[in-house]
């Protein structure tokens, strides 16, 4: 049968296991070795990196991504599938993980447009911040409501998903002394007009964070004084779109500068 006669899938997936910058205490790009594309016809694609480390700021012993779209000739469906992983990761000798897994699976329906999500895989091995073990308590089933089916809307318009975000940003913004930038962060969310506007949500797969000490946390972030913050968990989505990033950090001092670590992005469009 000519394929072209038939419903065609365009892939699109990224993973990328560390990047970032750093603008002090001197200026220097945070290469994303490790990272893999998709190709838009599918396939499989990896990469790995060993012994990464830029003294005195950051070290990983091995950093990966693997990627695999492919239709289910049962099924009819298109499966895309992405992993990002670091390994032994060290900050500053302030954070420290044996393992961070983002894993990203997205399946799109032989018939209709909305895909449904999975993120089993994801983990935070050994995560430590000044020494203290920490526990993210991560909701794997935040944008699963219908049972495992595929969403008859798109996970935007999910009522019961908007609900569960605006909890959970409400924790945030209105937690006590909580800092006006983190009120800007995260308040236009519980906002449907903004939410339109802009045409994305931002969201974390972790409720909360538990063990924190010598630190404060509120929801998915973590304050560290004369370090900065980190926001673990963070989803950010929009109609068909998803990016998964484990752990995120914005440097304050002594250093200072931006790094993401175990990011899985996946898309794809359903023509016609």
């Amino acid at each position: 049968m000519d394929a072209s006669t038939q419903r065609q899938f365009y892939y699109h997936a990224d993973a990328s296991p560390v990047g970032g910058y750093i603008t002090h205490p001197f200026e220097h790009i945070i290469t994303t070795d490790a990272s893999s594309s998709l190709a838009q016809a599918g396939g499989v694609t990896t990469a790995s990196h060993e012994a990464y480390r830029l003294d005195p700021i950051v070290s990983t012993k091995n950093a990966y991504s693997h990627i695999t779209g492919a239709k289910n000739e049962k099924t009819g469906n298109w499966t895309t599938l992405t992993t990002s992983v670091v390994e032994h990761l060290n900050v500053l000798e302030v954070v420290t993980a044996d393992r961070i897994v983002a894993r990203l699976g997205v399946e799109h329906p032989a018939a209709g447009y909305t895909p449904r999500v999975s993120f089993v895989g994801v983990q935070f091995d050994n995560l430590r911040v000044n020494g203290h073990r920490v526990y993210p308590k991560l909701n794997l089933n935040l944008l699963d409501f219908d049972h495992g089916r595929f969403p008859d809307q798109p996970h935007t318009k999910n009522e019961k998903f908007i609900q569960k975000i605006t909890v959970h940003n409400r924790r945030i913004t209105e937690a006590k002394d909580v800092p006006e930038w983190l009120k800007a962060r995260y308040g236009w969310v519980q906002s449907a007009e903004e939410r339109e506007k802009r045409g994305y949500i931002l969201c974390s797969l972790v409720e909360e964070v538990q063990g924190v000490e010598d630190a404060s946390s509120v929801g998915h972030v973590i304050t560290v004084p004369d370090f900065g913050n980190i926001f673990l968990g963070e989803l950010v989505l929009d109609h068909s779109a998803f990016r998964l990033t484990m752990m995120r950090m914005e440097l304050g001092c002594p250093a200072k500068g931006i790094m993401s670590f175990a990011t899985a992005d996946s898309n794809g469009y359903t023509i016609p």
